[in-house]
């Protein structure tokens, strides 16, 4: 089966580390391998956050099979994209393969790749992912890899209490972990 992919980037800065895999995923939509030509969005989650949640969620709509989402630095990106599809969507379909771009000082790479590992409970398909090669090597598994199969997380009810509820559970807590 032709998938359907795209694209998702955090920085136009970002784009030369994409034009190998921009390149071959242009040759594989020309020779029909893949469903579309796919689209590029730049969007920043800490600049464009709600502009991010409308491009996700127009892309759930567009049955887009694989999406491959790369970002430098403090790499937020992958991981609310996986986030808002699994919890917001119920998106069970949109596979997201998350790119750690590079950065001049190896610090930001590091915190890029961190942000993507390091997430609780994510099903983002990260195999060292990183830079121009990760990137190129992210679009050839968008477009031959075999994709995991998504779960929808069980659902975590959200608190608000008193400040003094809040000290009262975090005593409760230190108290259960010393026994």
């Amino acid at each position: 089966m032709k998938r359907k992919i795209a694209v998702m980037i955090g920085s136009d800065s970002d784009l030369r580390q994409c034009l190998p895999g921009m390149e071959y995923l242009e040759n594989k939509a020309m020779d029909g391998i893949i469903r579309n030509s796919p689209t590029v969005i730049t969007c920043s989650i800490h600049r464009n956050t709600n502009q991010v949640l409308e491009n996700l969620s127009r892309l759930a709509v567009l049955d887009t099979d694989c999406l491959i989402v790369g970002a430098g630095m403090a790499n937020h990106l992958s991981g609310t994209a996986d986030a808002f599809l699994r919890n917001s969507l119920k998106n069970d379909r949109m596979v997201i393969i998350a790119v750690a771009f590079r950065h001049n000082e190896e610090i930001n790479t590091r915190a890029a790749v961190l942000s993507i590992t390091q997430v609780p409970g994510h099903q983002m398909v990260y195999n060292d992912y990183v830079g121009e090669e990760g990137f190129l090597e992210a679009c050839k598994f968008a477009v031959e890899g075999t994709l995991p199969k998504i779960t929808i997380p069980a659902k975590r009810p959200a608190r608000r209490r008193h400040l003094t509820a809040a000290i009262s559970e975090a005593k409760r807590l230190l108290e259960k972990e010393t026994k």
